[in-house]
Order: structure tokens, then C-alpha cells, then sequence
């Protein structure tokens, strides 16, 4: 049974039009709820349900009385009566409990729930008596709308730990320091404890375009209050702090006109929240208080049999040995791969000529992985028949000029038959010798026409053509008269080592960017493409002036998860490892938000606990786990660790339901975090070294949040970790995500707070 109780500390904060809109979002879960208005002086809910005749046979101060009568200090009469009466008062999957049964007469209530707090009863005695009335009327959840402000009619339910507290406030600074104080003085009397529910906040009546300052600050300051109400095995344990942080992220509900003059009647109100999707942003406190949406095994210690016996041991190493081998896909030689929104978006803009960008994304985003799967197609028509884009009409076929040399022999193999097929009658140029040509430019200082030209020339020769740098645009042009191709470049930081210290590098680079794909774009009927797959941070170092426009004009293609992309990508890895075969490729590819959730529970469960525990939801602990402070996720972090999660859920028999157990999948984080490390540093040398003088650190030194001086860095040299996501200034202190936290062996300290910065930086930059 779940109780949940809205309260504002100030009136007119929308907590009533709110709390109806998450009754209702609960009921179409599934959840059948009992609605109480348990505001006594100024009743909102009951004026909806009463509209229109409808007649009240059982209300809230009929059940305060029958409490506060009873001899025996027992709810049975009350909870009787009400399971009697109240079925009639029934609407789509939500009984309304009214505040009373005529609203004819206005007065002050005659019974308090402080009236129900007499010796030999229990503190808890309303709240756990709303808990026997809805068992008995078979809701899964009850909802109380309190009365606003500090009063003793909302008390009793507020000081019951087990509710969920549901806060809400506008951005008034009124409403939001009196809320903030209310919350840390519940802190005070009354704190969570670790099998209690998660206190939540709702920021509304705000407008996006000019309270956005308004809306961080109110945003921190709820999250540093909510903070206060978790007991301290909770603040201090330093495995749970994703888990806790997550847990505090306040709700926005932005102003809407609309909202202003509500209808009377119930049915009304509910159609123009759905129309005006309150009901959407209150989804997740929906999903936390509906029952499970299918049987669930209970999970923890006791959720399965401690035998020897470990049915899911086989899928797991399954899981693992895949996930392990895609992790460095460049190695591999699979066929199958994950169409994403870029690849698709790079295909709908080129059904019919050939493509001239740029793919740009951070190591590990799947740069190498995407031409690879390019190049096993053999042709663009045949390619987009893979990643399942219709209408693509360019047959062209596909010309690999460099690819990584991280690239497993057989793989390469089958990469030279490719260009052999590109080829005219003569042998394409091996990777030898085009890298030969490059590093010979290199050697000797040279202008962007000969850059363009020697860059030209390796394309034409892995095509077949026997050309010199004075010669090959004449014969480039030729060549296109009568053939259609798409060259396809990668492995750029093999050619390119030293770019940031070397200008002439620097120079090849741009000109390959810029110039290349200018000339290509002259030619008569763009007959030759040209895919470059490229490091971000070697386009920043290439391209000083104009940076964010050049990346603008190729952002649609760029290499990046958003967190639909990164659960799909879990998804994926779970079925084509043969761990998880429920599910088609179709509905992997299409599944919306939220059947990627419903989808990954017999991956990693409902949440990192059982399903009502107070544990953060599996799904959102991933993503805030890998996530850096730029709210980037990479592909390869994502399958590393899938890989090492299965690994260490092998041996667990307690788990029966779920392939990646919570320990596993928070010790994997470790591992996956210092690959990350290891990751960054190779494609960034300047922001290794800076890792690399935390990661140095004395033990005690190794603090979060730290100061400058602390951590011997100067201002410059954060400011290049900030610009990489790895740290976040806040006033005067710094913060470290988890996803390199843990590699760095950084230890959190006070109340948690590290994915709350990481939860600002979102809401910056979605209110943007």
C-alpha cells in the first residue's frame, strides 16, 4: 500500500489541480487510488466531484468522526462504513473520499486529525487507518490533498515518515522559503529511513523564456531541503549516493493560461489536464505510486532460494561475452548493429546524392563501428536497407580511404575486398602507402591548395587511379563523369598524433574539413561523396574560428546519445546476445520511451531494489551514472558496462528475475569508470594529465566538493575539466560525476549531491 500526501506551504501554487492530475495518472496505470481532500478549511477537490448533483454519501469528516469515537482505539467501524459507501463514489479507477458531504454550509471543520491523538492510539493512527480503508476498498494507493501552510490539520499526515511528501511551490520567494523551511523542519522531527519513500517537490507557475534563472535556483534550493529529510544511512553511504540524488529531482510544470479558469464539473478538469499533458509531467510520481504492471517477483535477499542452483548463470556470461567483445566493436567482425537517429537522419538527407559532412563524436561514440558496418554493405542503397530508411535511390558504392588500425585482421580483410570493389581495373593504394603520402606532406610546410590536393589523391588512389597531387583534381572530375562513389575517412587521430601541439597538423586537418569537401561540392551533378569520421576535439583544434557553426551545419549526424538512444542501445546488446529473446528487432528499433522501460525490466528490474522500495528506478540510475556533466553518454561506456554488470551477476542466486543484479551493477561502475578515464585521456592528452594529478592525489585530499587550492589545479586547468564534463563549479566548490568519480577513487562528503549538479546542468540547458 503506498500514501502519498500534496501540500503547499502557500495557497493558488496549482496543488489541488496537481494532485487530481496524478490520481489520474495513476488510475490509467492500472491503479485504482482513493482520492482524499483532506483539506478541511478551503476544499477543491470536493467542489469538482459535487458539480453537477453528484451526492456524497461518505466523506472525509465522517471518517474523522467514526476515528475519533471509536472505544477500542481501533478503525474497524469506519474503515466499514466507508468500504460500504464509498465504491459509489467511483470515478475511471479513482474513489474521491470529499471533504464533506454538503458544501451548502461554509464553517470551520468540527473534527482535527490532532483530535485523533488520544493515549493508547498510535501517532500514525490516520494515516495507517486511510491504509485498512483503501486495502479494504482494493486501491493500491492513497492520495491526500492537505491543507496548505503549517497547520495542525496536515501535520499528523506529514510527520508519518512512511508517506510520500509531495511538496509544491511556485517560484515566489515566499512560497519557496516557507516550503524549504517546512521541508528541513520535517527533516528535523521527522527524516526518511531506507524503507520509507522518497519526498518529491513540483516547481510551478513559471514561464520557460524568463524565469529560467528563477527555476535552477528554486530547483537547488528544494534539492538541498529534500536532502535534509533522508536519514543519515542514506546521506553517508557512499554506494547509494546515484540512487539518493536521483530521488531529488524536483518536477517543473511550466504557466499555462488555460489552467486558469477551471471547469466545474470532474470529468471536465481531467479532460483539460490530459489536453494540456499535466498528466505527462506528473508521470513519474504515477509510475512510482501505480502497482506493478505485471506480477513481479519480489526481489532482495529473499526473492529466490539460496541453492546452488543459478538458472540465470548462463544468460548472464551470454551477456557478458557479448557485450565484452562489442565493447571494442572495431575488433569484431558482427554484422548487426543499431540503427540510431543520426544514422537515419544522415540517410533521409542523402536518398539520392551522395553525402559531403562530417560524423563528428567524442571516443567511443562509434565512429569506427559506424563506417565498418558502412563498408560490410558494400553500397549506400544497401546500407540504408540495413538501417531501415526507405526511398534511398543512390546506389553509389562505398570507397574506404582510411580506417582505424585498431581494426582485427579479418575485419580488415574484408574492408580491402571492399575497396577492391570500389576500384577501377587497377589495385586500389594499401594503407601503407596512403599514410605514407600523408606523413611525407607532413614533413615539409605546405598551403592549403597542396593540403587539398595531397588529400585528394589518397582518395583517388583507394579507388584505383593512378594519380599525382598536380593531376588529381583533372582526373577526380573524370572519374566522377562516369562513376558515382562515397569515400569514407577515419582513424584521423592515427594520421594526426600530435594536433594540438603541431600547426601543420592542424592545417591538414581543417583543409580535409573545409576545403575537401568544398571542392567535392563543385563538381558537376556531386557525383563523389565523402563521409569523415572524426573526434569532436580534433574539430575544435582544427577549426578555431567559426567552431560551433561548423559543428552546427553537421549536428543532425553527429555520434551522440540522448538517454532514449542509450537504453535502446542496452536493449539491443540484452537480445542480440541471445540473454534476452522476447523481443523482435522491429520492436527494439521502435519502441517509445516508455516501452524501452517496460522492455529492460527482466534486464536490470523495475528499480535497484524491490518495486515500491524507495531505491531510484533502474533506468535512471543508468543514465545518470554514465553521464558526464555535459549530459554526454558514450556507446562504448554504455556496453562496457552491460559486460562487466553480467560478469559479476553470474554468481548471484538472489536474484531470479532480473539478469544484472543492483550490487553488480554498482560495483560495474567502478570498472567502467576508470575505462572512462583511460578513454578520455587518450583522446584529450591535456585533460589525462589533469586526471591524472587527481587521481594522484594524497586519500585525504580526495574530496568532493573540492576547492582549487585542494586539488593543486589552477582556474585554467578546471576550466578545461568543465569544458569536458568532468567537473561542475558551483559558488566556490567543484563537483565530479560518478562515471569518473569512482576511477579517481573520490569520496562524496555532506549531503548528496553530485548528480543533483548533473540534474541542474540538464534543466540549464532544456530550459535554454
Amino acid at each position: 500500500m503506498r500514501i502519498a500526501a500534496m501540500h503547499s506551504f502557500k495557497g493558488g501554487v496549482g496543488r489541488t489541480l496537481h494532485a487530481v492530475a496524478l490520481a489520474d495518472g495513476i488510475a490509467q496505470r492500472g491503479g485504482r487510488v482513493l482520492l482524499v481532500d483532506a483539506d478541511l478549511e478551503a476544499p477543491g477537490i470536493t467542489w469538482m466531484f459535487t458539480s453537477h448533483g453528484r451526492r456524497v454519501d461518505f466523506s472525509y469528516e465522517d471518517f474523522l468522526a467514526l476515528l475519533h469515537s471509536s472505544e477500542d482505539g481501533r478503525p474497524t467501524e469506519a474503515v466499514t462504513l466507508g468500504a460500504a459507501y464509498l465504491p459509489n463514489q467511483a470515478i475511471d479507477g479513482v474513489i474521491v473520499m470529499p471533504t464533506r458531504r454538503s458544501l451548502r454550509d461554509i464553517a470551520p471543520p468540527r473534527l482535527e486529525p490532532t483530535d485523533l491523538l488520544t493515549p493508547g492510539r498510535s501517532i500514525y493512527y490516520l494515516t495507517e487507518s486511510l491504509a485498512e480503508l483503501a486495502e479494504r476498498l482494493g486501491a493500491s494507493t492513497v492520495l491526500l490533498d492537505l491543507r496548505a501552510g503549517g497547520s495542525e490539520l496536515s501535520a499528523p499526515v506529514l510527520l508519518d515518515s512512511r508517506v510520500q511528501r509531495i511538496f509544491v511551490t511556485s517560484i515566489s520567494n515566499q512560497s519557496l522559503r516557507g516550503t524549504a523551511r517546512l521541508i528541513r523542519e520535517l527533516g528535523r522531527r521527522a527524516p526518511s529511513r531506507r524503507i520509507d519513500p522518497p519526498s518529491a517537490a513540483l516547481i510551478t507557475q513559471f514561464r520557460e523564456p524568463g524565469h529560467k534563472e528563477l527555476v535552477l535556483e528554486a530547483a537547488a534550493l528544494l534539492r538541498d531541503a529534500i536532502s535534509t529529510t533522508l536519514g543519515p544511512e542514506l546521506r553517508e553511504h557512499e554506494d547509494r549516493i546515484v540512487d539518493v540524488d536521483i530521488t531529488l529531482e524536483p518536477l517543473l510544470s511550466v504557466f499555462q493560461d488555460r489552467l486558469l479558469a477551471l471547469p466545474g464539473s470532474w470529468e471536465s478538469v481531467i479532460d483539460l489536464l490530459r489536453r494540456q499533458q499535466v498528466t505527462d509531467i506528473m508521470a513519474p510520481l504515477a509510475e512510482e505510486l501505480a502497482p506493478p504492471q505485471a506480477p513481479v517477483v519480489p526481489e532482495g535477499e529473499d526473492s529466490a532460494p539460496a541453492t546452488r542452483e543459478n538458472p540465470l548463470a548462463p544468460r548472464r556470461e551470454t551477456l557478458a561475452h557479448f557485450a565484452r567483445r562489442l565493447a571494442y566493436a572495431e575488433t569484431a567482425d558482427d554484422t548487426a548493429f543499431l540503427p540510431t537517429e543520426s544514422l537515419r537522419n544522415l540517410l533521409i538527407s542523402h536518398r539520392t546524392e551522395p553525402p559531403l559532412c562530417v560524423v563528428a563524436g567524442a571516443k567511443g561514440s562509434g565512429k569506427t563501428f559506424t563506417q565498418v558496418q558502412m563498408c560490410f554493405r558494400q553500397t549506400w542503397q544497401k546500407y540504408a536497407d540495413a538501417v531501415g530508411v526507405p526511398g534511398v535511390t543512390l546506389d553509389a558504392r562505398l570507397a574506404p580511404v582510411f580506417v582505424s588500425k585498431n581494426i582485427k585482421d579479418s575485419t580488415f580483410a574484408r574492408i580491402r575486398e571492399v575497396q577492391r570493389g570500389a576500384s577501377l581495373e587497377r589495385q586500389p593504394a594499401d594503407q601503407l602507402a596512403l599514410r605514407d603520402l600523408i606523413d611525407d606532406a607532413l614533413r615539409s610546410e605546405r598551403s592549403d591548395l597542396e593540403w587539398r590536393r595531397t588529400w585528394l589523391t589518397c582518395m583517388a588512389k583507394a579507388v584505383g587511379i593512378d594519380t599525382s597531387p598536380d593531376e588529381v583534381e583533372r582526373d577526380l572530375a573524370e572519374f566522377g563523369a562516369a562513376h558515382n562513389r562515397i569515400f569514407l575517412i577515419d582513424g584521423l587521430e592515427d594520421l594526426l598524433q600530435d594536433f594540438s601541439h603541431n600547426a601543420a597538423q592542424r592545417q591538414a586537418l581543417g583543409v580535409l574539413l573545409v576545403d575537401c569537401l568544398e571542392w567535392l561540392r563543385s563538381l558537376r551533378g556531386r557525383p563523389l561523396g565523402l563521409v569523415i569520421f572524426v573526434r569532436r576535439d580534433l574539430v575544435q583544434a582544427a577549426i578555431r574560428q567559426n567552431y560551433g557553426q561548423f559543428l552546427a551545419r553537421y549536428s543532425e549526424f553527429e555520434l551522440k546519445w540522448n538517454p532514449a538512444e542509450a537504453l535502446r542501445l542496452a536493449l539491443w546488446v540484452a537480445k542480440h546476445s541471445g540473454a534476452l529473446s522476447d523481443l523482435t528487432d522491429d520492436e527494439v528499433v521502435h519502441a517509445k520511451d516508455e516501452d524501452l522501460s517496460r522492455y529492460l525490466t527482466p534486464v536490470w528490474g523495475e528499480k535497484m531494489g524491490s518495486p515500491h522500495s524507495r531505491e531510484a528506478r533502474s533506468d535512471g540510475w543508468f543514465l545518470a551514472a554514465l553521464s558526464d556533466f555535459n549530459g554526454q553518454i558514450q556507446a562504448r561506456d554504455i556496453v562496457t558496462f552491460l559486460a562487466e554488470s553480467a560478469a559479476l551477476s553470474v554468481a548471484d542466486v538472489r536474484y531470479s528475475n532480473r539478469l544484472l543484479t543492483p550490487a553488480a551493477m554498482r560495483r560495474a561502475l567502478v570498472s567502467c569508470s576508470k575505462e572512462k578515464i583511460k578513454a578520455i585521456g587518450d583522446e584529450s592528452p591535456k585533460v589525462g594529465e589533469l586526471l591524472k594529478t587527481l587521481d594522484t592525489l594524497e586519500a585525504d585530499k580526495k574530496r568532493i566538493p573540492f576547492s582549487p587550492d585542494s586539488v593543486r589545479l589552477s582556474s585554467e586547468e578546471l576550466g578545461i575539466l568543465a569544458a569536458n564534463g568532468v567537473v561542475f563549479r558551483e559558488e566556490d566548490q567543484y563537483w565530479i560525476p560518478e562515471i569518473f568519480r569512482h576511477g579517481l577513487s573520490f569520496k562524496a562528503t555532506g549531503r548528496p549531491k553530485i548528480l543533483a549538479i548533473a540534474n541542474l546542468v540538464r534543466q540549464r540547458n532544456n530550459l535554454d
